[in-house]
């Protein structure tokens, strides 16, 4: 069997270990595998402190179209590229990272007419399908209609990419696997010996925010929110919206939100062995992942319902805490209320979390992707 991925960002370690894992599998099976990487990573993140092309930790047959930032490379060199590659790989079947590259139908449609078997990853959820423009959702809708009828399986990212797939009428027999992962190996590598052996978790120390500084991650509402609550809020990340963010803090004085800027991935398991639980605030998420993080050193997670990860890996009143949205009154009581009881319930929280997380690794997605491609090319 003969695998094609067609993904955008090598950086992303999240797949990358993925890929790893599939090519481990092959090998065993004395299949061939290639993973068309459009490039390494996109505007605003070309100054990722952890990664280096050289010294990349993950294993596995990949070619870059460039080393351009991801919107600056056309959708004709990418669409070009990928015809390339599947007249040259000769692939059984092809993954496709999404539906949004302009070259996703036609390339759909050549490898209908060549015979190869097509398997669709999908990162989306309800929420964001439906935030558009009346026009704009229509265009969209018949768009993915004609696209999801091409494809033969797909990949979700959890229940709620499973619910966004069921109401564009795909039915749940093509959906082969439903699950994601991280590398939790090298997460854990990551600890100090200081930070896993001192650090209780009996007393409250900070609230933890991973990632981006962006409009879609409500990280305004997050400030106001920290207004009313003792505690400390720790924000790792980079993004647009730093500057604002800033103003903000300065301007409204609020002490206990402190911005670490961006930190190697390598340093941040001690941040989340050392934080109390970890906030998603976010308007639109596809899923989370730092909340895999999270979960795996037995964190706590506090996330708004528009999160991937929400009631699926994170279970309200169970591993951490669902809110609708975080300036609704209501819901800031409970956030309010969860925190309170958290040091005495955090050893409980703990062991809940950890377990959960086992459900989510690495080995288990990858089997699943390799059954999926195998089930699909036998047919």
């Amino acid at each position: 069997m003969r695998i094609l991925i067609l993904h955008n960002l090598l950086w992303s370690q999240y797949k990358s270990v993925v890929f790893e894992k599939l090519a481990e599998i092959g090998g065993k099976n004395h299949d061939d595998l290639l993973v068309l990487e459009t490039t390494i990573t996109e505007a605003g993140r070309e100054d990722l402190v952890d990664f280096d092309l050289g010294t990349y930790p993950y294993k596995f047959p990949v070619k870059l179209i460039s080393k351009q930032p991801l919107q600056s490379i056309s959708a004709w060199k990418v669409g070009f590229e990928w015809v390339k590659a599947i007249l040259r790989f000769k692939p059984d079947v092809v993954n496709f990272t999404g539906y949004a590259e302009p070259a996703a139908l036609p390339v759909l449609i050549l490898c209908r007419i060549l015979g190869i078997k097509t398997v669709m990853t999908i990162e989306s959820v309800r929420n964001q399908s439906e935030q558009q423009g009346k026009l704009t959702h229509i265009v969209k809708s018949m768009l993915k209609s004609a696209i999801f009828k091409l494809t033969n399986g797909f990949f979700s990212y959890g229940l709620n990419s499973n619910l966004f797939l069921f109401r564009v009428g795909v039915p749940k027999s093509k959906i082969l696997s439903f699950l994601n992962s991280f590398d939790k190996v090298k997460f854990r590598q990551q600890l100090s010996q200081q930070s896993s052996e001192s650090f209780s978790g009996r007393a409250f120390t900070y609230i933890l925010y991973v990632g981006r500084l962006s409009e879609e991650k409500n990280l305004f509402e997050l400030l106001d929110l920290m207004k009313e609550l003792p505690y400390s809020l720790k924000m790792v990340g980079s993004g647009p919206l730093l500057e604002s963010i800033q103003e903000k803090i300065k301007k409204e004085n609020i002490l206990n939100v402190h911005l670490l800027g961006t930190v190697a991935w390598s340093d941040l398991a001690d941040l989340y062995q050392q934080s109390s639980c970890l906030i998603l605030a976010s308007k639109a998420e596809t899923w989370g992942m730092v909340a895999n993080e999270a979960q795996e050193l037995g964190k706590p997670v506090i996330c708004t319902e528009a999160c991937g990860c929400a009631n699926d890996l994170i279970i309200d009143n169970f591993n951490g805490l669902v809110v609708k949205q975080i300036n609704d009154p209501q819901e800031k009581n409970r956030i309010k209320e969860f925190l309170e009881q958290l040091p005495g319930s955090a050893t409980r929280l703990k062991e809940i979390s950890k377990r959960n997380s086992t459900i989510f690794s690495v080995e288990k997605l990858a089997d699943e992707m390799y059954a999926g491609f195998k089930a699909l090319t036998q047919k």
